[in-house]
């Protein structure tokens, strides 16, 4: 995993740039080494954290007349290498880097298309002046990029494209709109009207001014008949292989986190299989009711692994704003606390880290799924067409309705509702297929994916997904909705499986989720005076929102006995966009 930053364009001087400084704003990205090439249109830079080829795989890195910057790993880079070799290609190092260099020079714009892994890149071809980027299925590796009518600047991160001494940003109060909604900043912009995203699934070439990109990849609705035992055996099967390929396409220890729930049991007993080695763990304890690490160590003692918990509470949310600021724009989720603490925990011991994010998406697994009484079938077990539940499961993201968002603006101006990714639905779907594509296009890249990563790489630890591999993903969604939810039971032949090595208490319980206690933390007496001070009427929020309505906020949450169930949701959204903007020296 990397850092990755580039520039082209016809009147490119890189004297313009501060090219240093958005290497070093890239460092935690990258601590074992930094490299750039220049050409007379063109700057290339990376940060490297070395995983695979430790001594070799140094970039940017050349063949001929092409050069990559490149972030990610490529999990079948070693059957591309083989084909490729037999076509009479060779190689200098035995780098994945390499292999999507030379897969380029073969499939040319085709070429994501035969990449199976996370990642991000730029190539840079000096015979054409062009560049090709592009960026993994799901979004698991960030790419943003600023255009200014002749030059472009990508990066891994915003700040590395602010640290160029060239990019004036300027908020887009739209994306704060959908912020409010969603918790996040959807992952096709960002929180800057002038900086903007390399969608998920896409691809493009930068030449003569002009960046075209197009969707190399999408889900697609190819029901698939296959009876269940069977369909049993292939997921247990295809993910036991996304497990395999993660672990051995590292030169360096892989560990795994280890919440103690379903889907991270599942991967780590899989993982502690296929190696020879005792495996690391590590897990978070919140106490009380929200706490997962009895079944966390019930795993660990049976694998016989080398188990690191991290507490939290409360109290530890002063590193909040080191937090907020890491991200480069607003994020609420619940459980970016636990993912930066636990990646720290994780990084002190490992460089790469096995997750089990991802299932709840296609397996139908998360709350809403099992708490929504809509979800019904009729004989032949097929959703109802006429349901609403594709709306209801918008609404179950909405923090701020748009009713209260109005309030929020005194205003209609802002409001708005891109929230889903374009291209990605059919009137073949239905709704429970148009949910899942919501939960991986939209919710998945932009909550989950950008925690996952920002927490990660701000101490240098790589995570792998094995349950994110898209061929599992493919073959998931294409089966019968009755294999997935059966008698009121979620994630039903993901359960199944897991009974095969846990028993039925540990698999068959009440699911609780990686979020952290917000509404405990938000009564805390010290955390209440913290509220209210960053809240209160020095706020920047207040010049953009209606300061009534921040207070009736914190009044909901404060001083009554009968809260709404979303005012810790909607005060912790509030307080994480004020954290953001007291960070950022822009007038608003």
């Amino acid at each position: 995993m990397c850092g990755i930053a580039a520039i082209a364009g016809t009147n490119f001087n890189k004297n313009r740039y501060k090219t240093e400084a958005m290497l070093k704003t890239l460092e935690r990205r990258g601590q074992d080494g930094a490299g750039e090439e220049t050409f007379n249109h063109c700057w290339l830079g990376h940060r490297r954290l070395a995983i695979v080829d430790l001594k070799k795989g140094n970039q940017p890195m050349r063949d001929a007349k092409l050069t990559i910057t490149f972030n990610g790993e490529i999990y079948n880079h070693q059957k591309i290498r083989s084909i490729l070799e037999k076509e009479g290609h060779s190689f200098r190092t035995k780098s994945d880097t390499e292999t999507v260099l030379k897969a380029y020079r073969k499939w040319g714009n085709e070429c994501p298309k035969h990449l199976d892994g996370m990642f991000s890149f730029a190539i840079w071809d000096d015979d054409q002046n062009e560049m090709f980027i592009a960026r993994d299925r799901l979004g698991k590796k960030p790419l943003y990029y600023f255009f200014d009518g002749d030059t472009i600047l990508f990066a891994s991160e915003i700040k590395s494209l602010l640290a160029s001494g060239v990019l004036t940003p300027q908020i887009d109060y739209k994306a704060i709109d959908n912020y409010l909604r969603l918790m996040y900043v959807p992952t096709w912009k960002s929180i800057y009207k002038n900086v903007h995203q390399i969608p998920p699934a896409h691809c493009g070439t930068f030449n003569n001014g002009k960046l075209t990109l197009e969707r190399y990849w999408k889900l697609t609705h190819q029901p698939i008949n296959i009876a269940y035992e069977d369909a049993k055996t292939e997921v247990h099967r295809m993910l036991r292989e996304a497990v395999k390929k993660r672990l051995v396409s590292s030169d360096v220890e892989v560990g795994a986190f280890l919440s103690g729930g379903l889907d991270s049991s599942l991967v780590t007993l899989i993982a502690a299989n296929e190696l020879n080695s005792r495996l690391k763990t590590f897990s978070v304890s919140y106490g009380g009711d929200f706490d997962e690490i009895s079944y966390a160590k019930q795993v660990c003692e049976k694998i016989g692994g080398e188990h690191f918990i991290v507490g939290i509470n409360e109290n530890m949310t002063v590193e909040l704003d080191e937090l907020i600021a890491y991200f480069d724009e607003p994020h609420a989720d619940t459980s970016d606390f636990a993912q930066h603490l636990i990646s720290r925990l994780a990084a002190r011991n490992v460089k790469t880290v096995l997750s089990g994010d991802g299932s709840d998406e296609y397996f139908l697994g998360y709350k809403w799924h099992m708490q929504n009484k809509n979800l019904d079938v009729d004989r032949n077990l097929s959703i109802r067409r006429d349901s609403d539940l594709f709306h209801e499961r918008l609404y179950s993201r909405c923090a701020f309705t748009a009713q209260k968002r109005e309030e929020l603006w005194c205003s209609q101006t802002n409001i708005n509702d891109d929230v889903l990714a374009e291209g990605v639905y059919t009137e073949e779907c239905n709704p429970i297929e148009r949910v899942t594509l919501f939960d991986l296009t939209s919710h998945l890249p932009g909550q989950i994916l950008t925690k996952i990563d920002r927490a990660g790489m701000m101490h240098g630890l790589e995570v792998r997904s094995p349950l994110l591999d898209t061929n599992l993903i493919e073959f998931v969604f294409n089966l019968p909705y009755e294999y997935k939810v059966r008698n009121g039971e979620h994630k039903f032949i993901l359960k199944h499986i897991l009974s095969e090595y846990m028993p039925s208490d540990f698999t068959y319980r009440r699911k609780q989720g990686f979020g952290a206690p917000i509404e405990r933390w938000l009564l805390n007496y010290s955390m209440k005076i913290y509220v209210y001070e960053k809240l209160g009427p020095g706020a920047r929020l207040r010049s953009i929102f209606s300061g009534k309505y921040i207070n009736e906020c914190l009044c909901d949450f404060y001083d009554t006995d009968r809260r709404h169930e979303r005012a810790a949701q909607r005060l912790w959204v509030l307080l994480c966009l004020e954290r953001w903007l007291a960070q950022i020296s822009l007038i608003i």
